[in-house]
């Protein structure tokens, strides 16, 4: 589960996405307007998710710009992705339970697109 962010990569991801690019310096403003943060932190947590390949690094100027190398949706759909199959694969029977009463909670436009992905899988299976 590498890719579930911290509170505060969290925090720095959503201002990113929101931005689109932008130096330390713009990031550090936006969050300090709701919290108190150095400008230091911000740049740390900038350089990790880069290294986790989640913010692209522009060096090329004086100050470094980053900009998010992928979607938050993308981002949404990996980690939910990991978190599920991390769960079914150390605890199948309550994941698999917990999902099934999920679904009872879905529209019948979501229950019939579950319905068919797991038709799909089967196929795919044999």
């Amino acid at each position: 589960m590498e890719t579930l962010l911290g509170p505060l990569e969290q925090e720095v991801m959503d201002v990113s996405w929101r931005l689109g690019e932008a130096t330390v310096r713009d990031v550090h403003d936006q969050l300090a307007r709701v919290r108190d943060i150095a400008y230091t932190t911000v740049m740390t947590t900038m350089a990790r998710l880069a290294g986790k390949g989640l913010l692209e690094r522009d060096t090329a100027g004086l100050a470094h710009r980053y900009r998010p190398a992928v979607s938050r949706e993308d981002y949404a759909q990996s980690a939910v992705g990991d978190v599920l199959s991390w769960l079914l694969e150390r605890y199948p029977e309550p994941a698999a339970a917990y999902l099934a009463d999920m679904v009872d909670d879905v529209d019948g436009v979501t229950l019939d697109e579950l319905r068919a992905a797991v038709h799909r899988r089967r196929g795919a299976e044999r």
